[in-house]
């Protein structure tokens, strides 16, 4: 027996209520199965910027292996990732066939749709995620991983957007889900791939696409480490933000940390628990010279132009070589300003700090190979 929401094939997970037999695993999710309008026309993209060579290549290589073998996507920081599943996207809705988009998180749900809508003006974008589930008729859905039980085998390609993030990664009622819904392919987009997903690629169960570079060819900022005590890591991050130019992005690893600075330098904070989040995040965006203190609720899904970023207890267990290579990777993501500072100020050089030093070097070595041949 297996559950057609979640996959569970568990037998204590089932029961029987009211003559009918459920799944305890996952009868908490409650809701209406969406509608995916089929496509019937052509599609066009619409983008307010050439993509680069690199990533019209990869895009080229992620549609052709799509078509026989689940894709991972492994692009740095920065590289553009959804731009370079736009192709894949248009030809599965000329084709007629259905593809969603899913993620974790519901800020980068809303802000991709958007994004999706402009790019791809002739087709229904619906985002659906907590907040916003009245609407359940589209032809191309983004959705948080949550609410992917409302499309049990309803497409034919599934995108899953940061598979290694919170609250994704290691949830398997929701990687049940993501199973469930999925009849075809599954196109798995990060910038740190765990080893789960790389054990795939090694057994050629799937195709890796690297993409090494960003669109605008600077390196990607290295990270510089400062030892230091607590307190002293507190000065040098006062003196740091005092003398860097640009938006200031600084990391804490525990929501009472983050309060605790903010307090102490006057500066504004925000967590996963913020009611005012967006808000907090759109007034930053919008001042040039502004400090935010913030948890790694913001070390993916978000990008401001000029940023600059400060880890503080960098060494913390939150922390790990995955999180601060995507915090890193806030820094010099636009063309404009692609030099962006990255400094981490710890009580001792973690393993998970140097790991993500050696894995932004090898990533700028790579590039600088591809670039010479």
């Amino acid at each position: 027996m297996e559950c057609m929401r979640c996959g569970n094939r568990s037998k204590r997970y089932f029961a029987v209520y009211q003559g009918k037999t459920v799944c305890r695993r996952c009868i908490g999710f409650t809701g209406d199965i969406a509608d995916i309008e089929p496509n019937t026309g052509e599609v066009s993209i619409h983008l307010p910027f050439r993509l680069s060579e690199t990533q019209r290549k990869a895009s080229r290589e992620i549609y052709q292996a799509s078509l026989s073998k689940d894709v991972l996507v492994n692009a740095v920081c920065g590289a553009g990732k959804t731009e370079l599943v736009y192709e894949t996207i248009a030809k599965t809705l000329e084709a007629s066939k259905t593809i969603g988009l899913a993620i974790a998180r519901k800020q980068v749900v809303l802000q991709l749709a958007k994004r999706l809508a402009e790019a791809f003006p002739g087709i229904k974008v619906q985002a659906i995620c907590e907040g916003h589930t009245n609407i359940l008729d589209a032809q191309l859905f983004v959705v948080t991983t949550h609410q992917l039980y409302r499309f049990p085998q309803k497409f034919d390609f599934l995108i899953l957007d940061e598979p290694d993030a919170f609250p994704y990664v290691g949830d398997e009622l929701l990687e049940g889900f993501a199973k469930m819904v999925c009849r075809g392919r599954m196109i798995y987009l990060t910038a740190t791939p765990d080893r789960k997903m790389l054990r795939r690629v090694k057994k050629q169960e799937m195709v890796e696409v690297k993409v090494n570079a960003r669109p605008h060819g600077h390196p990607l900022p290295v990270p510089s480490i400062r030892c230091a005590p607590y307190a002293i890591q507190l000065i040098l991050l006062k003196r740091w933000a005092m003398r860097t130019k640009g938006r200031k992005l600084v990391f804490a690893p525990t929501i009472r940390q983050a309060e605790f600075i903010a307090r102490l330098f006057g500066w504004k904070q925000v967590s996963a628990k913020s009611k005012d989040l967006q808000e907090r995040i759109d007034e930053f965006a919008n001042n040039e010279n502004g400090v935010l203190l913030c948890t790694t609720v913001l070390e993916r899904g978000v990008t401001f132009e000029n940023a600059q970023v400060c880890v503080v207890m960098a060494h913390h267990p939150v922390f790990n070589e995955a999180s601060l290579v995507q915090i890193a990777g806030r820094a010099g993501r636009s063309a404009k300003y692609p030099k962006g500072e990255v400094l981490f100020l710890c009580g001792y050089t973690s393993r998970s700090c140097l790991n993500c030093m050696n894995t932004l070097l090898r990533s700028n070595k790579d590039a600088f190979s591809a670039s010479s041949l």
